[in-house]
């Protein structure tokens, strides 16, 4: 089987353990595709592709290669996955549902930290200030809404949550449970946890929010209502972070705007991520390979 590797993030172990699943050499790319013409051409006859959550796969580009049996991704979400075009040409998919969502929280903490004690282009008051005791609302309680969570409480945070459903667990261990008309008012911080291009921040939220708070991205997409968060933005004393798991096109849009940090670094993105997402990628494949799952959707 030909295989193309559109992750760049795997690494040499992972790599070395795809190509010996091949039966001839397979493609690593080095630098991400930025256009479908790219992604089309370094397919190149594929019967196998592993992609990352940046990549779309359309029905343009499964008309233009019509070689693919098998698609794995290295991540979660599907939002860049037609999903019904899979199905109906019986295209095999396997996803990675990581619980270890640590260092994104570990990532998004240590952008607090330095922005409240002025470590970097902005500070957040006129003098530095300690986290411990301030007011946080995690929008969406799910594996990175957790973890967030978790080190909040490190910090002796005030913390609040928002989640379709209730977490009683989280609620015995200090969390208060808000809805979306309390949430945004309550806090100082913000984090949307939500999932892909689901929009949680409309004008009626961004209305609502304390002067001077900061707006932390966690999720995938585009979450915010635009010309609301703009005109949010433009009031002195509001902060928002982002990285670069948020989107190429929210980048663009945000990144040299005052009081906006947009990290090129992805949040979750660390040597040892890295390393456990190119193993559950080996596995995905080896399980596909070896006939152990019919055609069709699984994950792990």
């Amino acid at each position: 089987m030909k295989i193309a590797v559109f992750d760049i993030r795997l690494l040499p172990k992972a790599k070395e353990q795809i190509q010996a699943l091949a039966t001839e050499p397979a493609t690593f790319m080095k630098d991400r595709c930025t256009s479908e013409q790219e992604f089309i051409k370094q397919t190149n006859g594929a019967q196998a592709i592993i992609i990352s959550p940046w990549d779309k796969v359309t029905a343009s580009y499964l008309d233009a290669c019509p070689e693919i049996r098998y698609i794995g991704l290295c991540g979660t979400s599907t939002a860049n996955i037609d999903m019904g075009e899979l199905k109906k040409r019986n295209i095999a998919f396997s996803n990675i549902v990581s619980k270890g969502k640590e260092p994104v929280a570990e990532f998004i903490f240590m952008q607090l930290v330095r922005l409240a004690r002025g470590v970097g282009d902005y500070q957040w008051k006129a003098e530095e200030r300690e986290l411990m005791h301030k007011t946080i609302g995690i929008i969406g309680l799910g594996h990175v809404g957790q973890a967030i969570a978790h080190l909040a409480l490190a910090y002796k945070m005030q913390v609040s949550y928002y989640s379709p459903h209730r977490k009683s667990e989280w609620e015995d261990r200090g969390l208060r449970y808000l809805d979306m008309t309390g949430l945004p008012g309550a806090n100082e911080i913000i984090v949307a946890c939500g999932p892909t291009n689901v929009q949680v921040l409309g004008k009626a939220e961004f209305e609502r929010m304390q002067p001077g708070s900061i707006i932390v991205q966690a999720s995938a997409g585009t979450v915010f209502d635009q010309p609301a968060f703009l005109a949010w933005i433009a009031q002195e004393g509001n902060f928002a972070m982002f990285d670069r798991s948020s989107s190429d096109e929210n980048y663009r849009a945000y990144k040299k705007l005052p009081r906006v940090i947009f990290s090129e670094s992805v949040a979750g993105d660390t040597y040892e991520s890295n390393e456990r997402r190119g193993q559950k990628a080996v596995e995905n494949l080896r399980v596909y390979l070896q006939g152990d799952k019919e055609q069709g959707v699984f994950n792990t």
